[in-house]
């Protein structure tokens, strides 16, 4: 064995697929795209997806440090998700690098505001305030350039729904999650 191999020597990542693709499938439902709410297009499923992966990571990080490899797989595949389907949609190789450094840091910011309006703790409270602000969050993140072609009620909605699958992901152990049983079907 080289020194490279006893570098390369790390516990083995958990297999996070299942959650992954459950978090996917539940995402992609077809029911929450359309005018005034999440937009049909790359960026839209991106930000819909991103908010759905959060909640997830938020709910292992109440679990504690122990999880953090965890957390850091799913991280991983959404990311390499997000690689492929640009790759698949025609990105060359020297402009996928650069857009998966912009969406990961459109990601860690749109999880801060998330936080911020959910609060620190899962599962958020559903305060007046706090769904207003997720709404709010909501609407600057799907229709950053045209806010105005959000729907209130729908931004609301969808806001009521991401605190309901919160709610959902408070039930789960980290065996469900992992075994793909994230949302209740």
């Amino acid at each position: 064995m080289g020194l490279l191999d006893f570098l390369s020597l790390r516990r083995k990542a958990p297999d996070v697929l299942p959650a992954y693709t459950a978090i996917m499938v539940q995402a992609r439902r077809p029911d929450y795209y359309g005018a005034g709410q999440v937009p049909d297009s790359f960026d839209g499923r991106f930000d819909f997806l991103a908010a759905h992966v959060h909640l997830v990571l938020r709910r292992l990080r109440t679990d504690g440090v122990a999880r953090d490899e965890v957390g850091q797989a799913l991280f991983d595949v959404f990311f390499r998700d997000m690689d492929q389907a640009m790759r698949e949609s025609g990105v060359g190789d020297l402009g996928v690098g650069k857009r998966i450094r912009k969406m990961a840091q459109a990601f860690y910011g749109r999880a801060a505001a998330y936080d911020e309006a959910l609060g620190k703790a899962a599962p958020a409270r559903a305060t007046k305030a706090a769904k207003a602000r997720l709404a709010e969050v909501l609407t600057r993140n799907l229709y950053p350039e045209t806010p105005d072609a959000a729907d209130a009620a729908k931004m609301a909605e969808l806001g009521d729904y991401l605190i309901e699958l919160e709610k959902q992901l408070a039930k789960r152990s980290l065996e469900d999650i992992l075994a793909g049983q994230v949302f209740e079907g």
